[in-house]
């Protein structure tokens, strides 16, 4: 069974997800200050609209107060679902204080999970106890009640990027080619993958490789691979398979075919056979 970095904590407030199509991305997540100056500016945002439409509506007697309570419940319970939902993850206060809603995987929320989360705000607030802060604090992503029901967190806006981490040092096309042409990897193993290469250059030689010999374990005894493989250099040759589509790694296997026109008839087949196996897996 491979390790999946999403069930490690992270060591500052940075979380790496992969989407659907294979990419990894790095979110730095809101904090809790952040988070409440943006839900004060709301309120503040909220209350001076209320007022001003008390105001208008004073002349209007009985048939004012009651239509100032109806809006008064639209505002509180439809103000941040339809703004978050149709702005792209944001509310005045979020775009104010520049953080956003994404959902869990790293794509953009839906109205569904925008209406959610906000619905489930009062019982985050619900005192005295606070539950939605106690889960804050206790998560490693900030995640209230409401974002953990939704399956969203909040993330610092701009502030994604997508590694490409460095491929070491050695990783010839051979490593590439131990791998097997069908390999798809799902994104939990994408992430875990990204987490590794993303920062092996900050361990020691002897911390990379305890490290690569357990995550690459797996595929050493699935693919028959030699016990004294690199294993370092095996993930980085992993990420780099599993990150790059189809289309550029076509185009890879055609660069490389020009500049060896002397492969044997064998490779020459074989190379042949990877290019028809892989045409068959995109459709």
């Amino acid at each position: 069974m491979i390790p999946s970095a999403a069930g490690t904590l992270p060591l500052d407030c940075t979380v790496l997800v992969s989407t659907p199509e294979n990419v990894a991305f790095d979110f730095r997540i809101a904090g809790p200050f952040s988070r409440a100056l943006a839900l004060l500016v709301d309120i503040s945002v909220i209350g001076f609209c209320v007022f001003v439409i008390a105001f208008i509506l004073a002349f209007l007697g009985a048939a004012g107060v009651g239509l100032l309570l109806f809006l008064m419940f639209v505002a509180f319970w439809g103000y941040g679902g339809l703004m978050e939902a149709f702005w792209n993850g944001q509310t005045l206060g979020k775009k104010a204080v520049g953080i956003r809603v994404v959902s869990d995987t790293g794509l953009a929320i839906n109205a569904g999970q925008a209406m959610l989360r906000n619905v489930l705000r009062s019982a985050d607030l619900f005192p005295p106890f606070f539950p939605g802060a106690v889960a804050m604090l206790f998560g490693s992503r900030f995640q209230r009640l409401g974002d953990l029901a939704a399956g969203t967190m909040v993330v610092v806006d701009g502030q994604r990027s997508s590694p490409r981490p460095p491929v070491a040092d050695g990783v010839t096309e051979r490593m590439r080619g131990r791998i097997p042409a069908h390999f798809r990897a799902d994104t939990a193993l994408i992430d875990c993958l990204a987490a590794y290469v993303g920062r092996r250059l900050d361990l020691s030689a002897a911390r990379r490789l305890e490290l690569s010999q357990i995550l690459a374990r797996h595929f050493i005894r699935s693919w028959s691979l030699p016990p004294k493989i690199n294993t370092d250099h095996l993930l980085c040759a992993i990420y780099e398979h599993a990150t790059m589509d189809e289309e550029h790694r076509s185009a890879r296997r055609d660069r490389d075919l020009e500049e060896d026109p002397d492969r044997s008839d064998a490779d020459v087949v074989d190379y042949l056979r990877t290019l028809e196996d892989a045409g068959y897996e995109s459709r």
